[in-house]
């Protein structure tokens, strides 16, 4: 099954280092063993980004990761204007972020209708089933 991987989980991944770090990496391995990943680039500048800024992450650690950990096991989809002709509809017809928008778009423009991430904002989106830790 096709699921596309939210920054959340690059992002605890890339930070946590307590003992709650081994449920996100039980969940990831999981997707990695059983299904096709699927993110884009947006979400992989939010995991540099947000480590940074949230956890104090150097920008190179968090490349480094993304390289080790994202890029071997997850395909990066393209952003472009279809997706920004998506993304607008999906705004106007929800009110969500333009960001969350585009993932949406990206999505629904390569036929992924399961996303991996404890963002509640995308269960307002009819054509997506969001999947997270329970």
């Amino acid at each position: 099954m096709k699921i596309f991987i939210d920054a959340t989980l690059f992002i605890y991944l890339n930070t946590i280092t307590s003992s709650t770090r081994s449920i996100y990496e039980r969940f990831y391995f999981d997707l990695i063993d059983n299904h096709e990943l699927y993110t884009d680039a947006l979400m992989l500048d939010e995991t540099i980004f947000v480590s940074k800024r949230k956890y104090h992450v150097p920008y190179n650690v968090s490349i480094k990761f993304i390289e080790a950990n994202v890029l071997p096991y997850v395909l990066v989809l393209s952003l472009g204007e279809e997706e920004y002709r998506e993304a607008a509809k999906l705004i106007s017809d929800y009110g969500i972020k333009p960001s969350d928008a585009l993932h949406v778009a990206v999505m629904l423009n390569n036929n992924i209708e399961l996303i991996a991430t404890e963002d509640k904002e995308f269960d307002k989106i009819r054509e997506v089933k969001r999947l997270w830790i329970r």
